[in-house]
């Protein structure tokens, strides 16, 4: 039996934020009795702000395409083995359909930084999904673009944007990006969203490699410090074909421990459920709720599409996931006394 870090908990609680050693203290010795706890002031922050309601989003990977060389990634541009696709206007609006038919009217269109898809495109994109679709919300993940596109997307109905910051310490950032990109550039981008109106989502990986636990508290002070509207976090897996591919998963549990942080130092923050939980932890998605997370994310059940898109695999150890069941899915949270929308 471990001690529980009650005290550290309530002072989270109660003021948002943990002094740099304080926080250390309790990422270092997460135990049992602490994750128990801090689950339930987790799920007491998010009734305060949220009721019981929650979300879900259909995700909509419309591009397999990046210009960028991330060391994790498996749609990695120099991957030659990724199965590349871009979806055309056409089938984006399908999957729309797919989604609202479940009851799902959030749906988050999301690629690999891809050139094609353009400041218009994207513009004539969510004018088109709005016409067909009515009253939905559009969330964008689409990497880093100008601001210019970022505000007419915004005029266009988009009122969301994820973009993970994936490393706020410029050394780590340096060991596991290509040399392109820029960590300045990326939280310029992400000030950008902001400043326009956007709920703007940031994160990074648990275990990724090279990541110490200084980094992993710069991680979590930062996304306290810009003040995230959206906590989107993941599990470090490894993907085949790509530099990191002999590397450890991530850990599952000290994610989920790391998200019911952020929801006391963020109360009003949207915490995404994304499906890289369940590919380290079993049901991974659905005890993300148990510690306050607020929104679940749900792919496609298009195997083809969700085939292509290989960003990580779909397995949990030997094991690959079945495609998912929105309905299953919802029963699955209301149960837990939630309430859908």
């Amino acid at each position: 039996m471990g001690k529980c870090m009650d005290t550290l908990v309530d002072k989270l609680m109660a003021t948002g934020n943990l002094e740099t050693e304080e926080l250390k203290e309790l990422l270092k010795f997460r135990n049992a009795e602490t994750t128990e706890y801090l689950n339930q002031k987790a799920c007491m922050v998010r009734q305060s702000t949220k009721g019981n309601k929650v979300q879900i989003w259909g995700r909509i990977p419309i591009s397999s395409y990046c210009k960028y060389d991330c060391k994790m990634c498996g749609i990695r541009r120099d991957n030659q083995f990724a199965k590349r696709f871009r979806m055309d206007a056409e089938l984006i609006l399908e999957c729309c359909n797919d989604f609202a038919k479940k009851g799902v009217r959030n749906f988050l269109l999301e690629s690999g930084d891809d050139v094609y898809y353009t400041e218009k495109r994207i513009e004539e994109l969510l004018l088109m999904i709005q016409k067909a679709m009515g009253d939905c919300n559009v969330i964008l993940s689409l990497g880093e673009k100008s601001q210019a596109a970022y505000m007419s997307w915004y005029n266009s109905g988009a009122r969301s944007y994820l973009l993970r910051h994936g490393s706020a310490n410029e050394q780590h950032f340096r060991k596991v990006y290509p040399s392109n990109m820029s960590l300045l550039l990326r939280k310029q981008n992400l000030w950008q969203l902001q400043k326009i109106g956007y709920r703007t989502g940031t994160g990074f990986l648990i275990g990724i490699p090279y990541q110490t636990l200084d980094n992993v508290v710069e991680d979590i002070q930062f996304i306290k410090s810009f003040e995230a509207s959206v906590i989107d976090m993941g599990a470090f897996i490894p993907v085949p074909r790509t530099p990191f591919e002999r590397e450890r998963s991530g850990n599952g549990e000290m994610t989920l421990y790391i998200m019911a942080i952020l929801r006391l130092m963020l109360p009003g923050a949207s915490v995404l459920a994304n499906p890289s939980l369940d590919c380290v932890l079993r049901d991974g998605r659905i005890k993300a709720f148990s510690g306050g997370a607020d929104v679940l994310v749900a792919d496609l059940e298009e195997d083809t599409i969700m085939s292509s898109y290989n960003v990580y695999e779909r397995k949990n150890g030997r094991l690959f996931l079945p495609l998912d069941q929105v309905g299953n899915m919802k029963a699955q949270i209301e149960g837990m006394g939630l309430r859908v929308l």
